[in-house]
């Protein structure tokens, strides 16, 4: 039976332990901050607050780091998060290459690397990469004890609950999750999130969507993702798997898409989509700088059509614009049920530009209607794959301080 004083200690030890939590998070995200601004941020008595920052300093997690400037008096001490206490090993995963990017806890990178592996639904593909990871720490010199924990970004319907990735069922056996073979290979907590869903984290702490409450992030690489940022959190969905905008249908009668079924947006607006498209005109004997481009010993890329267009290939530059008239319908339908203060482009079509930026804005003048058009405003990313990585970083952060101090 538990007495009336192990009951008062419980209740002061789950207290305490939220001031830590909330103080070590305060400083990952703002900054460093002095006891007197802990206290009245967290409700907490000055006694209290010096306490669990002494008992901070004694474990490592944070340290002083000057005075703040005083109106009056002698100047407060400011303290700040040890950055170098633990590092994080963000896996960047995509259907083209994996970027592994060890990060400190001031989000600076320490590490980065990208590895020739295109995600594909097999064991050998994690098999794979847990070698390349291997690697990677050696030669940079990193121990698993410097570690925190590991965060994953990944296409497909991610149940970050599970540690699964529905649409890549095969990543290992039927009796272990995505999460758990990572956790039992490196002994480290691990944190699973959608690609997209990760960009948006990143816009919204670094980004063009800093300082947003309603945003949309479109996602175009080889699939069309949406992430959707409401009264300035990511909506994630029942179960997480909000934002499938590539899977609405445009085209009834339209193409298969790889989900199975037919006529989705992914069909007309996703990589594998303009590269299916070049590759008819090609074959059509289209007038264009593909084939020298490509070249005899490689094969057609994405990346040879954004070139291609820069340089003024015109018929390049009509499958570009092609593809974002589309998308852009596809925007204003998403535009019309979440009323965003702005829209960012992101992902590897994103390197297109203005020639993918300006027919999905016009597409948006189209088909929106004034009153959602006129105050929103659609830009092209400036952080490209960082937004993505930090985003990761962001997640998986505020999901160890969580379990840190539970």
């Amino acid at each position: 039976m538990t007495t009336p004083a192990a009951e008062v200690s419980s209740v002061i030890d789950i207290r305490r332990n939220r001031l830590r939590s909330n103080l070590i998070l305060e400083l990952y995200q703002h900054g460093q901050t002095s006891i007197n601004r802990m206290a009245r941020l967290f409700h907490a008595s000055i006694p209290s607050a010096t306490g669990i920052v002494n008992d901070l300093i004694k474990e490592g997690w944070i340290h002083e780091t000057g005075t703040a400037v005083a109106r009056a008096g002698r100047p407060p001490a400011l303290y700040g998060l040890n950055t170098q206490k633990y590092y994080t090993l963000i896996l960047d995963i995509t259907r083209h290459d994996t970027q592994l990017v060890v990060f400190d806890l001031d989000n600076e990178f320490v590490a980065k690397q990208q590895v020739d592996l295109k995600l594909e639904d097999s064991e050998m593909f994690l098999d794979a990469l847990i070698d390349e990871i291997d690697i990677f720490l050696k030669a940079n010199s990193i121990s698993s004890t410097k570690l925190w924990g590991i965060g994953v970004s990944m296409p497909g319907l991610i149940n970050v609950q599970k540690g699964t990735n529905q649409t890549y069922p095969h990543l290992t056996g039927e009796d272990l999750s995505l999460a758990a073979r990572l956790e039992t290979q490196f002994q480290l907590p691990v944190s699973l999130i959608n690609d997209t869903h990760a960009t948006t984290i990143g816009e919204h702490r670094f980004g063009l969507a800093k300082g947003k409450q309603h945003v949309l992030t479109i996602n175009i690489d080889w699939g069309v993702g949406l992430g959707i940022l409401l009264n300035g959190e990511v909506f994630n969905g029942a179960s997480g798997f909000a934002g499938e905008l590539g899977h609405i249908q445009v085209q009834p009668n339209g193409l298969l898409c790889h989900c199975g079924k037919i006529g989705c947006l992914d069909t007309l607006t996703s990589g594998f989509a303009l590269m299916r498209e070049a590759q008819a005109g090609i074959e059509a004997g289209r007038d264009t700088a593909l084939p020298r481009l490509v070249g005899e010993n490689d094969s057609l890329d994405t990346h040879h059509i954004i070139e291609a267009a820069h340089a003024g290939d015109d018929f390049c530059i009509e499958l570009i614009t092609n593809l974002g008239a589309e998308l852009g319908k596809g925007i204003a339908t998403a535009v019309h049920m979440f009323n965003p203060e702005i829209v960012i482009i992101t992902g590897l079509l994103a390197e297109a530009g203005p020639f993918i930026a300006n027919p999905v804005k016009q597409a948006i003048q189209k088909y929106c209607l004034a009153d959602f058009r006129d105050a929103l405003t659609l830009q092209v990313s400036e952080l490209g794959s960082k937004a993505r990585q930090w985003g990761v970083q962001v997640h998986l952060v505020e999901a160890l301080v969580a379990r840190e101090f539970s």
